[in-house]
């Protein structure tokens, strides 16, 4: 083992080692510094510097990824609530696999006839991409028409017919995206288009990073996958947010002002009301009101002990009975209506 001295002789080029052949002696400082000068000689030895941007990676962090990967086990819960109710039958997703890379890589997976779901997220932008297996497909059609296909093979192309009832299904989804995603950001989901057009999606999405999420879903004894496609561009404007913590302490809700409260509650105690009071019903004919006449009396269907309704603003909300007061007529509020039935005091 070589001394400090030592090492710091052998790095100023003073220690020189010889040779087994006896050649002359050789300085291992010099050694050093030909090695280096023959890689700077050596184009294909240099290394490739690229820049960086830490403000916007090329890849989703581990945090992002946990976040996204939560949101959606929130929604294989609530669609193994919901989706039963549609399809009359258990269904049972469940998360199983993330990944993220290039759309186009993952585009050729896929068998032609697949069926491809554009979905929007507003405010985000872009558009997230759904996908079921041919044989979870198949399964939909059979539970949503009522009965067993017999003798389908899961890669015929799909009609017109069939693509809308997929469609059905997905659009009965969007309320449980929305509700899985409201504990991160407040989103509106709504179904864009869908295709059976690779080039098309390819066009739309091109060779844009993206996460993938893979549900494995069991469906009358069978088991299939459905995936959905998040580009890096949709996520990025909430990157901030996109952490377990905020998802799992739920979205922080604007806070109210208590003065802004009171003073909406004291101008809507301003508020004008027109209340009516009605003191009866009658039903005559068409030629008994041609025939009415100055003086004529209309018998209402009311006597003067009977609790009249009066109305607020249009609605039944009080009962009460006519009386004067100095030389004004009056009515006494006698009882509340509430849910249509009279409570009288």
């Amino acid at each position: 083992m070589l001394s400090q001295s030592e090492i710091d002789a052998l790095l100023a080029g003073a220690i020189e080692i010889e040779q087994n052949d006896g050649d002359a002696n050789i300085n291992l400082a010099n050694l050093i510094d030909q090695a280096a000068e023959a890689v700077e000689r050596t184009p294909h030895a240099r290394r490739k510097i690229q820049a960086y941007n830490f403000w916007s990676p090329d890849r989703f962090s581990k945090e992002q990824m946990r976040a996204v990967e939560l949101v959606h086990e929130d929604l294989t819960e609530r669609l193994m609530t919901s989706l039963p109710t549609f399809l009359r039958t258990n269904v049972r997703p469940r998360l199983v696999h993330t990944e993220q890379g290039r759309f186009h890589d993952f585009l050729k997976d896929f068998a032609e006839n697949t069926l491809f779901h554009m979905i929007m997220l507003a405010p985000l932008p872009g558009q997230t991409v759904m996908t079921f297996s041919p044989n979870i497909s198949v399964m939909i059609l059979e539970q949503r028409l009522g009965g067993r296909i017999e003798g389908a093979s899961p890669e015929r192309p799909l009609t017109d017919i069939d693509q809308a009832l997929l469609r059905g299904m997905v659009e009965h989804m969007l309320t449980d995206i929305k509700e899985s995603w409201g504990k991160v950001v407040v989103v509106e989901p709504a179904l864009e288009d869908s295709t059976t057009n690779q080039h098309w999606v390819q066009m739309i999405l091109g060779n844009e990073k993206v996460m993938l999420l893979t549900f494995e879903i069991s469906l009358s004894n069978i088991t299939g996958t459905m995936s959905l496609f998040i580009p890096f561009s949709m996520l990025k404007p909430i990157a901030n947010v996109l952490n377990p913590h905020i998802w799992i302490t739920g979205r922080k809700e604007p806070l109210k002002d208590p003065e802004m409260r009171k003073q909406a509650m004291r101008n809507l105690h301003n508020v004008r009301l027109p209340i009516r009071v009605v003191l009866g019903n009658a039903q005559i004919s068409l030629n008994e009101v041609m025939d009415l006449q100055e003086g004529d009396v209309i018998r209402l269907d009311s006597t003067i002990r009977d609790h009249l309704v009066i109305q607020v603003a249009d609605n039944d909300r009080f009962t009460g009975q006519v009386g004067r007061v100095n030389n004004h007529m009056a009515v006494q509020i006698t009882g509340v209506i509430r849910d249509g039935e009279k409570i009288i005091g």
